[in-house]
């Protein structure tokens, strides 16, 4: 490879990130980037894990923009290579290290639900299924916690299992407001 290979950041259509990554590697040879991250979220069945783009809508491209650009652009699913007015935007190669040292396969960061003694959470499994909660009392050497909920017009504690609950967050990469 030469200097003149640089990331670029490709707008992609929406959910189609990995699709777009798989094409651009196999058609056209292009060192692709697309970090991952995979979280539980609360489904009506329970608890699932989901992996979704970092980025969504966003990848990261290495090639040659004079001799490729073109075809990276007609490539199915790239929307745009990402400009700020006239000037295409170039992503700094230490910006990419940085995101890689980050990510433990090379693609994905596997996000915890950290539960600590306040935190709001929804109970996911057993017969109290869609109730939100508080955190009152973490258990861990029986996978437990304790939980206060608002029953019959009362604040009752209960134990539930660690699995049974999830951290009420929209996404984990939703920063709360400060105020």
């Amino acid at each position: 490879m030469t200097d003149d290979f640089q990331w670029y950041c490709l707008h992609t259509r929406p959910k189609n990130e990995g699709t777009t990554s798989q094409l651009l590697r196999a058609e056209i040879d292009v060192e692709v980037f697309c970090p991952l991250i995979r979280f539980e979220r609360a489904r009506r069945e329970g608890k699932a894990w989901v992996t979704e783009a970092m980025f969504p809508g966003y990848v990261f491209a290495r090639f040659s923009f004079d001799s490729q650009h073109r075809k990276i652009q007609s490539t199915r699913g790239v929307i745009k290579i990402v400009r700020f007015g006239e000037h295409v935007a170039v992503v700094p190669e230490d910006v990419i290290a940085t995101l890689r040292e980050a990510i433990s396969d090379e693609q994905t960061i596997i996000l915890e639900a950290g539960i600590r003694t306040g935190d709001e959470v929804n109970l996911v499994e057993g017969p109290f299924r869609g109730l939100r909660a508080v955190v009152t009392r973490i258990l861990p050497a029986q996978e437990r916690v304790a939980v206060l909920l608002e029953l019959l017009g009362a604040e009752r504690e209960i134990e539930v299992s660690l699995h049974a609950i999830l951290p009420d967050t929209p996404h984990p990469l939703v920063r709360p407001e400060t105020t």
